[in-house]
């Protein structure tokens, strides 16, 4: 198993305060951010591309993170950048105001909101062949089904994909090498 930060959240400004932490220390140590929720089964974790995590990386080095301390309307914690009044920086208030200013700098007059980033991640890496089953776990589905009956539109083209997979495999252009586990099924079978 891969290296992660895991935080959980059970909708609590502790658990707010405990995410923002994490995600920090997720870039700092260059793994993924695992989120659980109050039921189990039900927590993330999301890859985060190279060239993100090396612009927060950058904000860190530069600027360092801004501890808030508890009170009225503030999430105790450190944070990597703070609002104008040097508080915490309310999530919804600031994706609403950063998606509203890039769409009109965009010249984006037609009605798309910040859930449209979710579906754009998911049609893109499905589109170029990301597994269905891994794309649900990052989307938070329960069940990898909802994703492929949400998403096979995008996935239009994966016979293709496999026939030339499978070409390029009994060709011998491509080495194709198993776990020991498969080839146990594979004899007990």
């Amino acid at each position: 198993m891969t290296a992660q930060v895991t935080v959980g959240l059970d909708g609590s400004r502790e658990g707010f305060a405990a995410a923002a932490w994490a995600a920090c220390e997720a870039v700092l140590r260059e793994v993924p951010l695992h989120l659980v929720h109050m039921e189990a089964g039900q927590g993330r974790a999301v890859p985060l591309p190279p060239s993100i995590a090396a612009r927060v990386q950058e904000h860190l080095q530069r600027y360092g993170t801004f501890r808030a301390r508890d009170a009225v309307n503030r999430l105790p914690g450190d944070y990597l950048f703070s609002n104008v009044g040097g508080t915490n920086i309310r999530m919804y208030a600031l994706v609403d105001r950063l998606w509203r200013t890039a769409k009109q700098s965009a010249g984006i007059t037609r009605k798309i909101t910040p859930h449209w980033l979710r579906r754009f991640f998911a049609s893109a890496g499905l589109s170029k062949g990301a597994p269905v089953t891994e794309m649900a776990e990052w989307l938070g589905h329960r069940n990898p089904r909802i994703t492929h009956e949400t998403y096979a539109h995008v996935m239009s083209d994966a016979p293709g994909r496999l026939r030339a997979l499978m070409d390029s495999v009994f060709t011998r252009e491509t080495e194709l090498s198993l776990p020991l586990e498969f080839e146990a099924v594979v004899q007990a079978a």
